[in-house]
């Protein structure tokens, strides 16, 4: 929890009609208040939770590809949004399942979303992690998005150290984001594949 809000609050707070966000670890009472209160922040109504170990989503990786594919069968998503493995093991351990629930498959009930993007979580030094993946798709957001990102991100308490978090000042990396792109504010993420 608190990753949707880090890397994608701002698309979220853009279409939030349009999104189902899915949290795969479990989270104490704490942290659940919190990303109910994010959620809400950013008009999110739909969400599914999957309760499985913090710090060990992974430990059964093939039944957490299978509660992926449910959910994409069921759902049906245009596009999918995965966290960059970064060097945490969950981060990790959902983008690798995830892009497991992104193959093709000839099963009728299985669903391949056509477009597969990596958001960045900014509290993780990205350039650690040996990958492939480059920032090469940009969100414009207005100063409205960017608000209610950063009072999302602001909802997890419990999970901001001190001032000197960069979640503290993610309006900022929002705005430095949007002024290389000529734009207010914006997100960066990866495009791992996108059929038209």
């Amino acid at each position: 929890m608190d990753d949707e809000s880090m890397g994608c609050g701002g698309l979220l707070a853009k279409f939030p009609d349009e999104c189902t966000v899915v949290v795969v670890a479990a989270g104490d009472e704490t942290r659940s208040r919190e990303f109910r209160s994010a959620m809400e922040v950013l008009g999110v109504e739909r969400t599914r939770e999957l309760n499985l170990p913090d710090g060990a989503v992974g430990a059964d990786m093939p039944a957490l590809v299978r509660q992926l594919d449910v959910i994409c069968a069921q759902l049906r998503p245009d596009e999918l949004y995965l966290p960059f493995p970064s060097l945490h093991q969950d981060h990790i351990s959902v983008y690798e399942a995830g892009m497991r629930t992104a193959r093709l498959s000839m099963s009728p009930e299985h669903w391949s979303a056509p477009s597969v993007l990596v958001y960045d979580v900014a509290v993780y030094d990205v350039n650690l992690y040996p990958s492939d993946l480059r920032w090469n798709t940009f969100e414009p957001l207005s100063e409205e998005q960017a608000e209610r990102k950063a009072r999302a991100c602001r909802c997890y308490e419990s999970e901001i150290p001190g001032e000197n978090h960069p979640i503290t000042a993610i309006k900022d990396l929002a705005a430095g984001l949007g002024r290389v792109r000529g734009v207010a504010y914006a997100e960066q993420y990866a495009l791992v594949r996108h059929v038209r």
